[in-house]
Parts: structure tokens; C-alpha cells; sequence
């Protein structure tokens, strides 16, 4: 079928390509950056975005990228406990050191939103966007997120990267995607599925 698609639509057909799908979401860390690579390799991607917690992920992915710019996004300073990092500095001053750009700010679908869903029980449109990026994985809701975050710490440019997300810990999660800031987040253009969980 592919084959056929690709002789009828030639005209029209920027790239054919298949997308990875993990049968559930998990740590497939290693799998995603692989593919990441891959895509890379191809050309017209000059920098990667990835989602951390532990900082478990943005180390594995030094191994894997030394030509592009590395940017990592952490969570937000007391998302498990008031005041407190979950990323531990002495990771932090490693991927600093390695020329790593780390992002720690507000979460962008969520901050004063989530505090208005908790005290009130009131839902906000932040928290409803991310709850519609959930529609195809919690990984490609985190992949949007993380992109805003940096593009509004200005560390990346409005070119198309790769970001990578996941499902609790580790990467199940990758998408070529054109960056907008949150106050243009309607701008941001989702355009190549590299791999997700499937269920």
C-alpha cells in the first residue's frame, strides 16, 4: 500500500518514512534515542529538547549527541515537594559542564491552573490542552510542553528540533516539531511522529 501511495502522490510526498510504536508506554530510553539518532543523521535538525526528571535521561542522551545543541527540561522546582529539586545539582553542574543547556521553570499547561484545579476543583484551558495532548500519549503532551519551556527561556531557535518526552520515567516518546512560545503556542507545528506507545 505504501508503495502505491508513494507512486500515486510522488508530487506530494515531502518524505515516506515509518513511525516506531512501543506496544505500552515505559522506559525505552535507549530504543528513542537510537531513533532520535537515525533521524538526525538524516539532516535538518540542529537541536534536541528532552524532558528529565532524575536527570537519568539527559545523561544517557550525552552519549548519543555531541553535534548538535542538547537541551534538557527538568520539572519545575517543588512538583514532588515544596522547594525542593528532583534533579540533583551535582547532575545538573555534569551536563552544564558538557555544554548542556538545562531549563528549570513552570511547567507550561500547568502553573496557577493546577493551583486553581486544586483548591477549587475548577478546570483551566492549560490543563485541558495538556489533558488533549494526552489523547495520543502522556510523552507527546510532555514533548509540547518542553518545547514552549524552551523556547521561552530562549535557549533554542524557531527551527524544527526533535523533542523528546516519556511516561513516568525514561523516553517511550520522539517528534520533529516546529517551537512556538506559550503566548504563541498555537503557532507550534507537531509535523513527524518518530515513535510512541501505542496503547
Amino acid at each position: 500500500m505504501i508503495n502505491t501511495l508513494v507512486k500515486k502522490y510522488k508530487e506530494d510526498l515531502l518524505f515516506v518514512d515509518m513511525a516506531v510504536y512501543f506496544e505500552k508506554p515505559g522506559n525505552y530510553t535507549d530504543e528513542v534515542l537510537e531513533i532520535v539518532k537515525e533521524r538526525v543523521e538524516k539532516g535538518g535538525i540542529n537541536q534536541i529538547v528532552i524532558a528529565t526528571t532524575s536527570g537519568a535521561t539527559a545523561l544517557k542522551a550525552m552519549e548519543f549527541f555531541s553535534n548538535v545543541k542538547l537541551v534538557v527540561v527538568t520539572h519545575q522546582a517543588g512538583f514532588r515537594a515544596p522547594g525542593e529539586m528532583e534533579i540533583p545539582a551535582e547532575t545538573i553542574k555534569t551536563l552544564q559542564e558538557k555544554n548542556v543547556t538545562v531549563v528549570t521553570a513552570t511547567h507550561a499547561m500547568a502553573g496557577i491552573g493546577r493551583a486553581i484545579r486544586k483548591k477549587h476543583g475548577t478546570w483551566m484551558i492549560a490543563e485541558l490542552i495538556a489533558e488533549t495532548f494526552r489523547v495520543f500519549g502522556q510523552g507527546t503532551k510532555v514533548c509540547a510542553e518542553i518545547v514552549a519551556m524552551a523556547a521561552d527561556a530562549g535557549v533554542i531557535t524557531m527551527d524544527d528540533l526533535i523533542a523528546v518526552g516519556g511516561t513516568g520515567r525514561g523516553a517511550d516518546t520522539a517528534w520533529v516539531i516546529k517551537p512556538a512560545h506559550t503566548q504563541n503556542f498555537f503557532d507550534m507545528k507537531i509535523k513527524e511522529l518518530l515513535c510512541k506507545p501505542a496503547n
